[in-house]
C-alpha cells in the first residue's frame, strides 16, 4: 500500500455519493489520501467538470464492461460504490466487485447504507440485494466494510414514517419508549472517509459491520422536540406491531416488483422492533469525542428545516 493511498468512487454525484466526495475532499481528510477518482458515465457533464475542477480525477466507465472498470479502477487501494442500491442497480454493483476484484483493490465500501439487514428476520427484495452483492465481494476475496446507519435522517419527518407534522401526529408501531437511530447524510460522507482513514492506519481496526448513528432517541424524546419547536403540542399514537407485522408480511413484495411505493411500512416495522436502534456503535471509533466532525443530532436538524 502506498502511504497515500488512492479513492475511486462511483455514484460520486448521487444523493449520497455527493456528501462522500466532499468528506473526502474536506480539509479534515484530503491530506490522508492520494488521488480521488471518480468513475463515471460521462467525464464532459457538468457535474464531471465541476469535480474536474476540485481536483478529482473522472474516468468514464461502461459499467457493463467489466474489463473496462477494471482498467479504471488499475492502481486503485479504495473502492466505494454509492449508486443507489437497488434491484435495478443490482448487475452494475455485481460488475464492479468483478472490476474491482480483477484490479486489486484492497478494500471494499459497498452500496450498503441503511438497516443491518443481518438483524431483518424476514426477507425483502432490498435488503437481499444488499446481503447478495456483500456475500459476491467476500467471495470474490475483497476486504468488505460495509455502513450500516439506520435510517436517513432527511427522510424522518414525512407522514409515510409515521411524522405527520401538518397534523402534529406521531404514529408508532409499539411502544412510544422505542429507541431508534437516524443518520444525516452529511455524518455518512464523513463516516465513509473515517473508515478509510482509519483502515488506511490499521486495517485490523475496521469492522467488516460498521455502526453508526447521528442521533438515537425515543418517541417520546422526539415528541417533546418537535412539540417544543413548533410551538403547539404533538400528539401521539400507537398501532400494535403484531398487526403491522401480519400486514407488511402479507404484501411483502416479490423480486422485480416495485417495492418503493411501501418501502416505509418496512421501516417503521424495523423501528418497533430494535433493528433501528444503533445505540450501540462504532461513533467513537471513527470520530472520537467528534474530533473529525460533529454529528447531526435531530433537535438540530428540526430547527434548521422546520416549516410554519
Amino acid at each position: 500500500m502506498s502511504p497515500l493511498p488512492n479513492i475511486a468512487v462511483a455514484g460520486a454525484t448521487g444523493n449520497l455519493g455527493t456528501h462522500i466526495i466532499n468528506a473526502l475532499l474536506s480539509p479534515t481528510f484530503r491530506p490522508k489520501f492520494g488521488e480521488i477518482i471518480v468513475l463515471s458515465r460521462s467525464a464532459t457533464s457538468d457535474a464531471a467538470k465541476a469535480l474536474i475542477e476540485r481536483g478529482v480525477k473522472v474516468v468514464e466507465i461502461d459499467v457493463q464492461n467489466v474489463d473496462n472498470v477494471s482498467d479504471a479502477l488499475k492502481g486503485t487501494d479504495v473502492f466505494v460504490d454509492a449508486i443507489v442500491s437497488n434491484p435495478d442497480t443490482t448487475a452494475a454493483s455485481s460488475n464492479f466487485i468483478k472490476a474491482a476484484a480483477k484490479s486489486g483493490v484492497k478494500l471494499y465500501i459497498p452500496s450498503d447504507f441503511g438497516f443491518d439487514y443481518q438483524r431483518i428476520d424476514f426477507q425483502h427484495p432490498l435488503w437481499e440485494g444488499k446481503r447478495a452483492i456483500r456475500e459476491e465481494a467476500i467471495n470474490a476475496g475483497l476486504r468488505v466494510a460495509r455502513l450500516s446507519v439506520s435510517s436517513f435522517l432527511e427522510d424522518l419527518f414525512n407522514a409515510p414514517l409515521g411524522f405527520d407534522i401538518v397534523n402534529s401526529t406521531i404514529t408508532v408501531v409499539g411502544s412510544a419508549d422505542n429507541r431508534f437511530s437516524f443518520t444525516s447524510k452529511v455524518d455518512i460522507g464523513f463516516s465513509v472517509a473515517s473508515v478509510i482513514a482509519l483502515w488506511i492506519k490499521d486495517p485490523s481496526a475496521v469492522p467488516h459491520t460498521v455502526l453508526v448513528a447521528s442521533d438515537t432517541l425515543t418517541y417520546e424524546n422526539v415528541q417533546e422536540i418537535l412539540s417544543k419547536a413548533y410551538g403547539r403540542q404533538f400528539s401521539l399514537v400507537t398501532e400494535d406491531p403484531n398487526v403491522v407485522k401480519k400486514n407488511a408480511l402479507a404484501q411483502l413484495p416479490k423480486p422485480g416488483d416495485n417495492f418503493w411505493a411501501t418501502i416505509f411500512l418496512y421501516f417503521r416495522l424495523l423501528h418497533a422492533n430494535g433493528v433501528g436502534d444503533h445505540s450501540v456503535n462504532h461513533n467513537e471509533l471513527i470520530n472520537p469525542g467528534e474530533k473529525y466532525w460533529k454529528w447531526k443530532k435531530i433537535a438540530d436538524y428540526i430547527e434548521d428545516t422546520k416549516s410554519t
